[in-house]
């Protein structure tokens, strides 16, 4: 039987490559498709995970050690959202061109450099994410820093409301757009709970008739 033969050092270094950076069903379909390529033994899914549990490349639950690639789940937990929040991004033709996720067994994943480029080129999507969470993510201490900066509020989240004049807007793009200004000065106006000085006016985030707490 093939989980008999003995494995080769190419196949060990193989697997040693690709055994701390993928999912488990990932790494065993990229693994079988070299098999077949290099005319390797025909081995099974249960040695080849056999394989990366003892070369320590893989814990038995199944968690992938460098986590380069995150799940919605995953990355919902380093960010400290619900997961569908992360899966609508999936889903959204204008945001899955960035994140460019890969499907393994109905999981789809983004990995390091497909969270970076959302931050880059849609940092408002992860915007109102603490500076820390976002470093989780992306493992780049400015972006986190750029992205905290400029969008301190989460956006389509909550209605934006002038307290001077009790006028509510959709949301603080809304707002930023009808008073010239930008939508980081209306969030940071009300995390910093100033007026933006510009305009002399404060806001503050609502969500139906109850404020949010800046």
């Amino acid at each position: 039987m093939s989980k008999t033969i003995p494995w080769s050092p190419e196949e060990v270094q193989y697997l040693s490559e690709i055994g701390e950076s993928l999912p488990l069903g990932m790494l065993i379909y990229r693994f079988r498709r070299r098999a077949d390529a290099r005319g390797w033994p025909a081995r099974t899914n249960g040695a080849i995970a056999n394989k990366a549990f003892k070369l320590g490349l893989r814990s038995r639950d199944n968690r992938v050690r460098a986590d380069d690639l995150t799940s919605p789940g995953g990355a919902a937990q380093i960010l400290g959202c619900l997961p569908d929040r992360v899966s609508k991004w999936f889903d959204d033709p204008s945001l899955a061109p960035i994140l460019r996720p890969v499907a393994s067994r109905n999981v789809r994943y983004v990995n390091r450099a497909g969270w970076r480029r959302l931050a880059r080129v849609r940092p408002d999507v992860l915007g109102g994410f603490g500076v820390d969470q976002l470093f989780a993510l992306l493992e780049d201490r400015d972006l986190a820093d750029a992205v905290a900066v400029a969008y301190p509020c989460q956006r389509k989240d909550y209605r934006i409301r002038c307290i001077e004049t009790g006028r509510i807007w959709p949301s603080a793009s809304h707002a930023a757009k009808e008073f010239f200004v930008t939508f980081s000065a209306i969030c940071y106006a009300i995390r910093e709970r100033r007026p933006v000085t510009v305009l002399g006016l404060s806001f503050e985030r609502v969500r139906g008739e109850r404020r949010v707490a800046a």
